[in-house]
């Protein structure tokens, strides 16, 4: 135990995306990507308000990374106690604040998702064979504890 990390990632599952434009299809993906820039940002500054400060080490070394191909925003902190303070220890309580970053983040985060993917794809897919109206998927994102030494 040492150093934390916790995973945030959307998972987003469109069909016929085929139907978009190539560029429409571009400027969606740049558009969640920024979204997942802004979010990662947000997260670290909530985590670095709600930290305990001593030394201010812990809280200079929360840092956020982000995966675009994966949709992931990676939040941790590199001091070697991150994990000890985040899940406390036989004799310390646990003092949260990655986290909550992370939890309250995701929702955010999925939203803004949600909400960009409507906006572009709205009124352009056709609907299925049926003359049913086409659906569009968005899974919850998940946090992953990955947690490293």
């Amino acid at each position: 135990m040492g150093q934390l990390r916790l995973e945030v990632a959307a998972t987003v599952e469109l069909e016929d995306l085929d139907e978009l434009p190539n560029e429409e299809s571009q400027r969606l993906e740049a558009e969640v990507h920024e979204i997942l820039h802004t979010s990662g940002a947000a997260m670290m500054s909530y985590a670095q308000s709600i930290v305990p400060v001593r030394t201010g080490n812990l809280l200079s070394s929360i840092f956020y990374d982000i995966d675009d191909d994966a949709l992931a925003v990676t939040l941790g902190a590199t001091a070697d106690y991150a994990s000890f303070v985040e899940y406390g220890t036989y004799k310390m309580a646990p003092r949260p604040f990655l986290e909550p970053a992370a939890q309250i983040g995701q929702e955010e985060m999925n939203l803004r998702i949600e909400e960009a993917i409507i906006v572009r794809l709205d009124g352009r897919l056709s609907s299925d064979e049926d003359g049913e109206r086409v659906t569009i998927e968005i899974e919850g994102a998940t946090i992953k504890d990955a947690r490293t030494d």
